[in-house]
């Protein structure tokens, strides 16, 4: 018997109870943020044109997988109002009927609204009993052993790694590099195959940017809190509730009302942009968080880490590979010989044999540029880190985006990718380590 104690407090991990009003106010936050992640995918995958019977399956997914937070409250709900643990899986099938059911059809938002209300008032209503009369304590020793093991556990959620300045703006030059081409597709596909790839990797650098934000607050010695947090929720959920009702067309009534007049115009001025200027706009927004000042301890911590990596991350380069900046021009100058009489070829043979022929010499000369790029990387010590592949990545983009958008041919392309190697010219040579000389 006391076997089966032990294994069962193991399986269950110490539920706290949870109050009356805590549930009732979690229930809330738990679907309030499952409501805004809605509307942010929505927004940047437009998911509303996909087919009703999808549209409808993805919010129940997406719910159903949000909702797997609501389960640590509502265990702490069962436990403190003393019923069995089963009880959770009716009371979960009840919540996301209920915020599912508006999706299904306009016409059965009440009857959600009403399934969701009676979920709270059930969940708020049945007063909490002793800890020791749960089926869930079977004894004053488990209890204890639970509450040791609580008092272990950490509490709360680990850091995020914090990310200086300069990291920070690298790390907005790679999402740049990155977005440019989505946009690109996005445009081309015509809501295409090619335009939901787009919006996917929209979804991916965006939580891509949330962390590095998060550790750029962290490193500025202003991590965000729940009040934050809630704020954020609850700006999303307005502009979803905007976006949804129509509040920018004019025929709305309560249009006029003063809460609504700044948010729907900017509104309508934001579906005025196209992609590159909501991205030059988001740019512009991250110069106050970019230039926040580093705590001086974490500057000095982060100057620590910085170096370490340094030490360990360099790794093993051909030797003939490595070059010095005179080198590298010359290995720059002869790739520029080689392309140019590709470029004419891809130019004259109009998309036939001749252009496939171009574009797979354009791949050999890619790889002899990445491999002799990378030895100038490590000639000049800066072959550690992220420092590479950012380097390689802006780059391509900055060489290959104006020829996408026919700003250039493909000889001004082949000039802006010479103009970008020019630092990589000027850095100087490091002597290399003992152990890779």
């Amino acid at each position: 018997m006391a076997v089966a104690e032990v294994r069962s407090a193991k399986v269950r991990k110490a539920v706290r109870p949870v109050g009356r009003v805590n549930f009732v106010l979690r229930t809330l936050v738990v679907t309030a943020m499952a409501y805004a992640l809605e509307f942010v995918a929505e927004g940047l995958l437009h998911l509303d044109l996909l087919p009703h019977y999808i549209f409808v399956l993805q919010r129940i997914v997406i719910f159903g997988l949000f909702g797997m937070f609501w389960f640590r409250p509502l265990d702490g709900r069962l436990a403190d109002a003393g019923l069995a643990r089963w009880f959770r899986y009716p009371a979960f099938i009840v919540w996301l009927v209920s915020v599912s059911l508006p999706v299904v059809s306009p016409r059965l938002s009440i009857p959600g609204f009403a399934l969701f209300s009676l979920l709270l008032i059930l969940g708020g209503s049945i007063r909490g009993k002793l800890a020791s009369t749960t089926p869930w304590a079977k004894s004053e020793d488990q209890l204890d052993r639970v509450q040791e093991k609580e008092n272990a556990r950490p509490k709360g959620f680990s850091s995020l790694p914090p990310v200086g300045r300069i990291g920070f703006l690298r790390a907005l030059v790679t999402l740049v590099c990155l977005w440019l081409p989505l946009i690109r597709l996005e445009d081309i596909s015509a809501n295409h195959l090619g335009a939901w790839f787009a919006r996917l990797g929209y979804v991916i650098l965006s939580i891509a940017w949330v962390v590095k934000a998060i550790g750029r607050l962290e490193d500025a010695g202003k991590p965000p809190t729940v009040r934050q947090g809630l704020a954020v929720i609850g700006l999303l959920l307005f502009l979803g509730v905007l976006r949804h009702v129509g509040l920018s067309q004019s025929s709305q009534p309560w249009r006029d009302f003063p809460i609504f007049i700044i948010p729907s115009t900017l509104m309508e001025w934001l579906s005025e942009l196209n992609g590159y200027e909501k991205l030059g706009l988001f740019l512009a927004m991250q110069v106050p968080l970019a230039f926040l000042p580093s705590t001086p301890l974490q500057a000095r911590v982060d100057f620590g880490n910085a170096r370490a990596q340094k030490a360990a991350g360099s790794s093993k380069t051909n030797v003939l590979a490595l070059c010095g900046p005179f080198e590298y021009l010359r290995i720059l100058l002869v790739i520029s010989a080689f392309c140019i009489p590709l470029i004419y070829m891809d130019h004259a043979s109009n998309n036939g044999v001749g252009s496939w022929i171009a574009r797979v010499g354009y791949a050999v000369l890619a790889f002899f540029w990445l491999t002799f790029a990378h030895g100038r990387l490590k000639d000049a010590g800066w072959a550690h880190s992220e420092y590479p592949s950012q380097y390689f990545l802006v780059v391509s983009v900055g060489s290959l985006m104006p020829f996408a958008l026919h700003w250039v041919n493909g000889y001004g392309a082949l000039a802006i990718f010479i103009i970008l190697q020019i630092p990589m010219i000027l850095l100087k040579s490091v002597p290399l380590p003992d152990n890779e000389a």
